[in-house]
């Protein structure tokens, strides 16, 4: 007689679920933005969501101070993330 994987033994019956609306996204052909739609056309709002930039900055320096000579390459990265309020 085979047993059963231990995680099996562990299941139970999903909980009850209610339906999630149907929302499609769409390029609004006048500002060419994506814009959310739910299942009757209207335009849903998404809630607030923040912005984030980012950049990498290369340096590059010369140990003896001349043109020409040895050099040494590296870059530094920012990232800056915007609070979000809601």
């Amino acid at each position: 007689m085979t047993t059963a994987p231990w995680g099996t033994t562990r299941m139970g019956p999903f909980t009850a679920t209610v339906p999630v609306p149907q929302h499609t996204p769409v390029i609004d052909p006048e500002t060419q933005i994506a814009v959310i739609v739910d299942e009757h056309g209207r335009t849903v709002e998404l809630g607030g969501h923040g912005t984030s930039t980012s950049g990498l900055t290369p340096t590059t320096t010369t140990p003896d101070g001349k043109p020409g000579g040895p050099t040494d390459a590296d870059s530094t990265e920012s990232y800056d993330q915007d609070q979000n309020n809601g």
